[in-house]
């Protein structure tokens, strides 16, 4: 930009030059996913880089102060509010919010992405508001954090349920909270200077004491904290210096802005991105193929933490036992209670039977008081059959009631029950668990 109003664009990769000249004078100007957006006081130009002779043009009411860009459409904010616009020019949404003071937003408190738009309130810099982008309208509860939050990022992979914000608040200190549900925020990193997004997956990437970590799925926090040690790849990076930004994250390159302004170039290895297009396809075979042919623990560890989000055990059975990590047998049973605590029992109880585990199968229908269910259970697989029994008799005694159950009368009738019998075929069945996790028998 010159001082006569003229842009010049310069295509590196083709050796083209273009100059765009403005009647006004240019306010503020944003380059970035094949797109130029430029501000004059009273209107907006969005040029795509295939075509710089025709832009789309809109005309504002009021001067802007701030632009924000994603893949699929932009954010503009002035006095009146944050409008959202795609690269068509066509206006989606307009946010307003009473109170909010928008010329005190910047591009670090302001995220935007497919579906969402997030920003930290500033006057209560704790918190952050979530907004959907096609109606303008708050999405869920305010998210409150600990500390005053420094910057968010809201992740452009996925859509709904997945979304998620990354967080950095004054301490330093990383975290991922869901977007949607204001009660799951977990801890990245500490001592974290810049962090970003990858622009096709759901990688990130962070400055943190001289090195840069990629996060390569970093929704591991939410699914087995354990792992996520295991899921980050880290290269030594002192020559970004104090003050270093990320300023991009594309496929495996990132580029760092060192404090004096120049570019830092730095190549991520490549398989992670191929570890997520197996998985965004379902390819579990596939995914596994690669993880053998790469040999790294961290690839592992991500497939692992993918497979067990997305319940695919027998994936997450290879990936566990090639990392030297957690049981099969105690994953299937946490897996079972992950379901009964998110109030899917029906999906806790074929995780069971899945896996061959009757007797934890029949222990949690008790656990619900679905006794016929566990007596059918117990039935079918010939097993345990005294141990509903015995559970309902102490059950009834607890209570000061009588059987009433013509099937459970009929088969009290026929087994008889006896306490130490019981306890001695439950502690079989823990310790065949523990014998199987350890891999010396088979699943019991």
């Amino acid at each position: 930009l010159d001082e006569n109003n003229t842009i010049t664009v310069v295509d590196i990769l083709n050796e083209t030059k273009e100059e765009l000249d403005f009647r006004d004078r240019v306010t503020d100007m944003s380059l970035a996913h094949g797109a130029l957006v430029v501000n004059t006081n009273s209107q907006c130009f969005v040029y795509q880089s295939t075509n710089w002779n025709t832009p789309h043009v809109e005309d504002l009411k009021e001067p802007p102060m701030l632009i924000v860009q994603c893949p699929h459409h932009f954010a503009l904010v002035d006095a009146i509010g944050i409008q959202i616009i795609n690269y068509e020019g066509r206006q989606l949404s307009t946010i307003k919010m009473s109170g909010l003071r928008y010329e005190h937003l910047n591009h670090q408190t302001l995220s935007i992405c497919r579906d969402a738009v997030a920003l930290v309130d500033p006057s209560q810099p704790k918190q952050i508001r979530v907004f959907d982008v096609f109606t303008g309208r708050a999405m869920g509860n305010p998210i409150m954090h600990k500390l005053d939050i420094i910057r968010i990022s809201l992740n452009q992979h996925g859509s709904g349920s997945d979304r998620k914000i990354a967080i950095l608040d004054k301490n330093k200190d990383l975290y991922l909270t869901q977007a949607l549900q204001a009660d799951k925020t977990e801890k990245l990193g500490a001592m974290v200077d810049a962090f970003m997004w990858n622009d096709s997956t759901d990688m990130l990437v962070a400055l943190m004491d001289e090195k840069l970590v990629n996060f390569i799925y970093p929704t591991v926090v939410f699914v087995d904290k354990d792992l996520l040690p295991k899921t980050q790849q880290a290269k030594t990076c002192a020559d970004a210096g104090k003050y270093a930004q990320i300023v991009a994250f594309y496929g495996s390159n990132c580029t760092i802005r060192k404090a004096d302004g120049s570019d830092l170039a730095m190549v991520l290895t490549p398989y992670p991105q191929l570890l997520y297009q197996h998985f965004e396809k379902g390819q579990w075979e596939q995914a596994v193929r690669l993880c053998r042919y790469v040999k790294t623990p961290e690839l592992w560890a991500s497939l692992a933490a993918m497979a067990i989000h997305q319940r695919a055990l027998d994936t997450v059975e290879i990936a566990l036992a090639a990392i030297e990590e957690v049981d099969k047998v105690q994953f299937v049973l946490r897996s079972a209670e992950l379901a009964l605590f998110c109030k899917r029992p029906d999906e806790a109880l074929n995780i069971l039977l899945q896996n061959r585990r009757i007797y934890r199968a029949i222990k949690m229908n008790i656990r619900l008081h679905r006794w016929n269910d566990a007596l059918e259970l117990a039935k079918k697989h010939q097993t345990h059959v005294d141990t509903v029994l015995a559970y309902r008799q102490q059950h009834l005694q607890q209570m000061k009631h009588v059987e009433t159950n013509d099937d459970f009368k009929h088969w009290a009738a026929e087994v008889p029950v006896d306490w130490e019998t019981v306890k001695r075929k439950i502690a079989l069945e823990k310790d065949q668990e523990i014998r199987a996790a350890n891999g010396e028998v088979g699943g019991g």
